[in-house]
């Protein structure tokens, strides 16, 4: 791509120098005829072809410059950035729900990056680190204990067996105006599956901020306690089946 542009570069100087230089030569030569009387110049056949030759070179290097600023355009728009999460400030919130009631809580990034092109993301890595599952929504420490340590569990996410789980994103469409979907592989406890979710992109000079939310179907990650889909009679004991994810996840150009 860039051999283009130095090509269509160079071609636009030496039609804009060779331009220049047939100006001077005719000014210098001066191919005109002057008429006594009339006392104004008529010009020959000789300064008539000189004065096309210079407009069809004037036209070509309008169009080697505009096709030069179209070509500038298009690497702009096609230009390739890799962004690095910031794990600090970014933050994932976890929201489960049963038939009495719902917990949210808190889970961590270990590490993420993404690449950015033509205002699509088109791959990306996320490492979750599994083993930092915390529960907000509880303020008593031995309930709270209790909850956390279920979720952790082989009940659940198992996650002394499993400490990580990976979201890798394989493509992305442009939806609207700074937003995305994402088509994606969530992996858990080595289970994989794909996905699909909406982003909204905010871009801040070599910032980028992704927001949006997910539904995960947990049993299709062999993640089935306490689902009705799977056992009967459970009763206001029933925890649904999908979870919500909502991420913002902030993240700088390498």
């Amino acid at each position: 791509m860039w051999i283009i542009f130095r090509y269509l570069l160079l071609g636009a100087i030496i039609i804009s120098k060779l331009t220049r230089t047939i100006q001077r030569a005719y000014r210098f030569f001066n191919v005109k005829i002057y008429e006594k009387n009339e006392k104004r110049f008529h010009p020959s056949k000789k300064a008539n072809y000189i004065c096309h030759f210079i407009n069809n070179l004037n036209k070509m290097k309008k169009l080697a410059f505009t096709s030069l600023l179209l070509f500038l355009a298009i690497i702009q728009l096609s230009a390739q950035d890799d962004y690095l999460v910031n794990t600090e400030i970014s933050s994932v919130e976890w929201i489960g729900r049963k038939v009495t009631g719902e917990h949210s809580g808190v889970i961590k990034l270990k590490n993420g990056s993404y690449t950015f092109e033509g205002g699509l993301i088109t791959k990306g890595e996320f490492i979750i680190n599994m083993e930092t599952i915390e529960v907000t929504d509880i303020e008593d420490e031995e309930s709270n204990g209790k909850l956390r340590g279920h979720l952790t569990s082989p009940d659940f996410f198992n996650v002394n067996k499993y400490p990580n789980g990976k979201l890798t994103v394989i493509k992305s469409e442009k939806i609207g105006n700074n937003k995305l979907k994402l088509m994606a592989t969530l992996q858990l406890k080595e289970i994989s599956k794909d996905i699909e979710f909406e982003v909204t992109m905010l871009q801040e000079g070599d910032k980028m901020v992704a927001i949006g939310q997910v539904d995960i179907n947990r049993t299709e990650f062999d993640i089935r306690y306490g689902s009705g889909s799977f056992f009967d009679n459970l009763g206001d004991k029933a925890i649904k089946d999908n979870f919500t994810v909502k991420f913002k996840v902030a993240a700088i150009k390498k």
